[in-house]
């Protein structure tokens, strides 16, 4: 017997309808949005604070933002 016949795709491998996925991309693009948005926001307030190691925290803020984008795409199987 050939067990490809009884296999099931998990719910991430079966394919969407166009409206399903078009939902899913949407969904996607307003959360990365949302990092960004607050990236752009932590360091123009940052900036302004005039901090004496600025730069050190603008890239761990970078970094932070890199993170959270990663773990957007991981919740999303994205991979690009």
């Amino acid at each position: 017997m050939d067990h490809k016949e009884n296999y099931t795709a998990p719910a991430e491998e079966q394919e969407l309808t166009e409206e399903e996925l078009q939902e899913f991309m949407a969904s996607y693009k307003k959360e990365l949005a949302r990092i960004y948005k607050m990236a752009s926001a932590k360091k123009a307030f940052m900036a302004r604070q005039k901090l004496p190691n600025l730069k050190m925290a603008l890239e761990e803020c970078d970094q932070d933002m890199r993170k959270d984008i990663d773990e957007l795409k991981h919740k999303y199987g994205i991979h690009y």
